[in-house]
């Protein structure tokens, strides 16, 4: 069986350890800085922050779906999710994408974590994250100084039938009101 793992995985299996035949040996170099006349060694790494969402929340708007595929969306829904933005003037970097499958938190937590002014549900129901209520989709709802939606996943695939472009005329219409447009 032969196997060959992408250079990326080579990489990073083997970051502390490959030696270049041939090659001066090279120290890395520690950084100083001199504060209040003291000198600071900056070898040290700073823990990694692991994103758990895509986007970077700047119009607090949460988008929570579920994708069993995909860390965050897959290709398909992320490129209708981005004409459905900007047809709305906005931009993925307005909102904060969470996979549900991924990071299973309850409403309390993505309001502390994100501060969501808006929150637009794609197959994922209140009781998922743990909401008093429920509510049909296409509905919006107030609770907790945010505005929710509901609506199926199919909306956002490129599917074309027309049950799909009946559903997805609906979101149009709810999106418009929401966002002025």
């Amino acid at each position: 069986m032969n196997v060959q793992l992408p250079d990326f995985v080579l990489a990073g299996l083997y970051k502390d350890s490959i030696v270049l035949a041939g090659e001066k040996s090279v120290q890395p170099k520690i950084k100083q800085q001199i504060t209040n006349k003291k000198i600071k060694d900056e070898t040290e790494e700073k823990p990694l922050i692991e994103k758990w969402f895509l986007g970077d929340n700047k119009k607090n708007i949460l988008i929570l779906l579920n994708d069993v595929s995909s860390v965050y969306i897959n290709d398909e829904w992320l490129g209708t999710l981005t004409k459905l933005l900007a047809a709305c003037k906005l931009n993925i970097g307005d909102i904060a994408v969470v996979n549900h499958l991924q990071q299973t938190k309850t409403f309390n937590d993505l309001k502390e974590l994100l501060q969501p002014q808006f929150v637009f549900m794609f197959d994922v129901t209140t009781h998922d994250i743990q909401l008093p209520f429920t509510f049909p989709h296409y509905q919006v709802q107030q609770y907790s100084d945010c505005t929710f939606m509901m609506a199926p996943l199919v909306t956002l695939t490129n599917d074309n039938s027309e049950l799909v472009k009946i559903e997805k005329r609906k979101l149009w219409e709810k999106l418009k009101v929401i966002f002025n447009v």
